[in-house]
């Protein structure tokens, strides 16, 4: 049976260990919770190569005590602070289907979500920029990966819906409006998807 996880990814690629364990031990001093063990994921490549330097923090039973994960958006702004760039937090509970996400940047809003675990994994992927099922195999191998990408057939990936065509469903009193445009967290992950589609073009193409 799958264990619960508990990763954080960094936008600084080059961060490091010592530090990052320092931020994480004064967090979890303030929440008053015990500090976990970290360790950076080496084989996480394909998200290295998107931009993005992944931790693991050990969970181990709570006995009923408060446990890191539960301060998870906490944790997320405080490795965003210190390391003054974007992070995001995610913990999965594949056995209880069940997920929460946290997406922290200096001097912006943070963004946090909960639910399905499908669900939460699948727009933790956006956050990063990757496709789902390259977080799945992180996450718990081909297992969740495959499961992904049956999503993605069965919904239509993660593409936005076509819009209804006209005289089915839309009113045609107004003309539509423009689509709005792209803010700032748009292009990025506009850009990390192009990067990710051409780094597996290329593993494909090595492969022939």
């Amino acid at each position: 049976m799958s264990q619960p996880r508990l990763v954080l990814f960094l936008a600084d690629i080059e961060g490091n260990l010592a530090a990052l364990r320092q931020t994480l031990s004064r967090a979890c001093e303030t929440a008053n919770v015990p500090m976990p063990e970290v360790r950076w994921v080496e084989s996480a490549t394909a998200l290295a190569d998107a931009g993005w330097r992944v931790a693991e923090l050990k969970l181990t039973p709570s006995g009923g005590k408060a446990v890191p994960e539960d301060h998870l958006d906490a944790l997320v702004r405080a490795v965003a602070r210190d390391f003054r760039d974007q992070s995001v937090g995610l913990y999965t509970d594949k056995a209880g289907s069940y997920g929460r996400a946290s997406l922290s940047e200096p001097g912006r809003p943070s963004r946090s979500l909960e639910g399905e675990y499908i669900d939460v994994v699948r727009q933790t992927a956006r956050w990063l920029g990757v496709e789902a099922p390259v977080l799945g195999r992180l996450l718990d191998g081909g297992a969740t990966a495959r499961n992904l990408l049956a999503a993605a057939v069965d919904f239509g990936g993660d593409e936005p819906h076509s819009p209804a065509p006209a005289g089915k469903g839309r009113r045609q009193d107004h003309p539509p409006a423009p689509p709005p445009e792209p803010d700032e967290d748009d292009r990025f992950v506009e850009a990390k998807l192009g990067e990710a589609r051409r780094l597996m073009e290329q593993y494909l193409s090595s492969r022939k």
